[in-house]
């Protein structure tokens, strides 16, 4: 039964990524992504589907230059907004999917849950009461298939959801099927217990599993699923009264009972704690929370002392722009990829060789229009890539804010990994894949545009980077502290802002980061709901991606091989540290690592 494990993986990422997805419309999957840029921070991610990966919550953030509290009157970089309800471009409609072509695919009905659990009882049947391994195999293969057809059927239905979220048809449809796949999903782990505990051919049945999938399966309760059925809940709320300052006392109420509910969640499985558990159960890291104290201790020694003429630097140059400089600087990094006075994405991927699998797989994307571009005021904002398992296909939403040419350049990342291992199971690889790529554009630009100009793309850009990695572990440092808190029931707003100001008290304070980057006690609200503890895997795959770009800086062709390694030659089930390793990149919890990125940045 090769795929049990798989299978396992996959319904609990699913679980967690249409929680996540159902409230998460803030950040674009570039540094949240999946995912503007002003607070660089995930969105994505995140399941073994989607990055903003199922991988849930990639972020990237697209934000703008002016979003740094040193704007000028006249010639600061603009906030875009899109045209949100024109029709699209002739091209973006060309290489995209219709909504009605998706509409089309969905033809899930209530009884095809009935029959799966019909497949499902079957399979516990044979499996208790044969020791034949090949007929048990088929009967639960017969079930996993029909699996993965409502599996791909609800993502399919979050599409649409997120092409428009005021559209109650859709969301009703999401919600609905989304309730019935977690009464499968205790279906399903019931099944797989009574199987473990009177099979006669157990061993057999299980060999892939390993201890902690055993013990997850023995320890799993139809509780915990009601607790994450009652975190969507709460999510769909929030998302309704995200950014109405007015209700800040019910979204903190909203906060601690989604804490609350993880750390029960946790608990049942075994854990002392969510953020344990989900290192562990959810984002597969194999990294301790001593490697993250090392990680942000040297964010402190090598990044701090050069973040002030990071953040000053960019704007300086920026400042003598003349206002068609600065026109064009805003309208390359926010506008349509294909509104440009040239389609640098397509300059991009046709850099690659003739033949290059690299460029190959890019070209894989927009030559099977597997992508749909949203233009509803209402869409999901950013972007995301996720794995429609029965159609054996990777695909990208692009919402109303996320078609600039570094979002569909971070998709485009994933999408590529995707053919090669669409259900890799680390997050923090996932992200490496997706935001190496923009460092490989960036590098890629710089002989395509005016070099003033293209001088202070790439230093905001590194401070864009840098500053993401400051939220992000700024936002893993919170939520260390508020899941190992023994309770915050009752707690109110100004209760998890004072752990807010403590988290950012070793990086300059509250208030230095605030003007420097972004609010972070507006910006938890946003991300700490959505896609707890999966932060600090943006900050650890933003530095091996920026060691990636230090290599390409020196040789393009170095930097381009090394990355199409860590997408072609790792396997699904991959570790961080021994995956980077194999491919020639420095440990992320090293000064090596760190002392080669500050190379790169403006020094102090």
């Amino acid at each position: 039964m090769k795929n049990y494990t798989r299978l396992l993986a996959l319904l609990l990422a699913l679980v967690m990524l249409l929680a996540s997805c159902a409230a998460n419309d803030g950040k674009s999957d570039k540094t949240g992504k999946d995912d503007g840029k002003e607070t660089a921070a995930p969105t994505e991610s995140l399941s073994e589907g989607e990055t903003e990966s199922e991988s849930e919550s990639e972020p990237q953030s697209e934000g703008t230059p002016s979003g740094t509290g040193k704007e000028t009157e006249s010639e600061t970089p603009r906030e875009t907004e899109p045209e949100t309800d024109a029709p699209l471009s002739e091209y973006r409609a060309s290489i995209s999917k219709t909504r009605e072509e998706i509409e089309s695919l969905i033809t899930i009905k209530t009884e095809d849950f009935d029959e799966a659990k019909a497949k499902l009882d079957a399979f516990e049947s044979v499996a208790i009461a044969s020791t034949n391994y090949e007929e048990v195999d088929a009967v639960y293969m017969e079930f996993e298939d029909f699996f993965y057809y409502i599996s791909t059927q609800i993502s399919l239905a979050n599409i649409i959801y997120d092409l428009n979220r005021s559209n109650t048809e859709a969301s009703a449809r999401y919600l609905d099927n989304y309730d019935l796949f977690g009464d499968l999903y205790n279906d399903y782990m019931a099944a797989c217990r009574n199987v473990y505990l009177e099979s006669p051919i157990r061993d057999e049945l299980f060999a892939d599993w390993s201890e902690d999938e055993i013990s997850q399966l023995l320890n799993y309760t139809p509780e915990s699923q009601e607790l994450r059925q009652k975190n969507e809940e709460l999510l769909v709320e929030l998302n309704e009264i995200s950014g109405d300052k007015s209700k800040n006392e019910r979204i903190a109420e909203i906060y601690a009972e989604i804490v609350t509910n993880n750390n029960r969640i946790a608990r049942l499985a075994g854990y002392e704690n969510y953020y344990v558990y989900a290192s562990s159960e959810i984002y597969g890291r194999d990294y301790t929370t001593e490697d993250i104290a090392q990680f942000k201790n040297y964010v402190i020694e090598y990044f701090m002392p050069r973040f002030d003429k990071l953040a000053n630097g960019w704007y300086e140059n920026y400042a003598k722009f003349n206002k068609a400089d600065s026109n064009f600087l805003v309208d390359f990094l926010y506008d349509p990829f294909d509104s440009l006075d040239k389609n640098y994405l397509e300059g991009y991927i046709n850099s690659y060789a003739e033949g290059n699998s690299t460029g190959a797989g890019f070209k894989h994307l927009f030559e099977n229009r597997n992508m749909i571009f949203a233009s509803a005021k209402n869409s999901h904002q950013s972007a995301y890539q996720t794995y429609l398992e029965a159609l054996d296909t990777s695909f990208c939403l692009f919402g109303s804010d996320g078609q600039s040419t570094t979002t569909i350049v971070h998709e485009m990342g994933h999408y590529y990994a995707a053919l090669y291992n669409p259900h890799l199971s680390s997050y923090d690889l996932a992200e490496i894949q997706s935001q190496a790529n923009e460092f490989l554009f960036l590098r890629y630009v710089s002989t395509e545009i005016p070099r003033h100009i293209y001088t202070v793309i790439k230093d905001y850009t590194l401070y864009n980077t840098v500053a993401m990695i400051l939220v992000c572990i700024i936002i893993d440092e919170f939520e260390q502290k508020v899941y190992s808190l023994e309770s915050v029931e009752g707690f109110t707003m100004v209760d998890f802002e004072k752990i807010m100001t403590e988290a950012c008290q070793p990086y300059g304070g509250i208030k230095y980061i605030n003007d420097n980057i972004t609010d972070m006690n507006e910006y938890w609200k946003i991300v700490c709901p959505n896609s707890p503890v999966y932060y600090i895997s943006y900050a650890t795959s933003s530095i091996s991606a920026l060691n990636i770009y230090a290599i390409a800086n020196k040789d393009a062709e170095a930097g381009r091989e090394v990355y199409r390694k860590l997408i072609e030659e790792i396997g699904e089930n991959a570790k961080f540290k021994s995956a980077l390793a194999s491919v020639g990149l420095s440990d992320p919890f090293s000064s090596e690592t760190f002392i080669a990125v500050a190379e790169i940045l403006p020094k102090s």
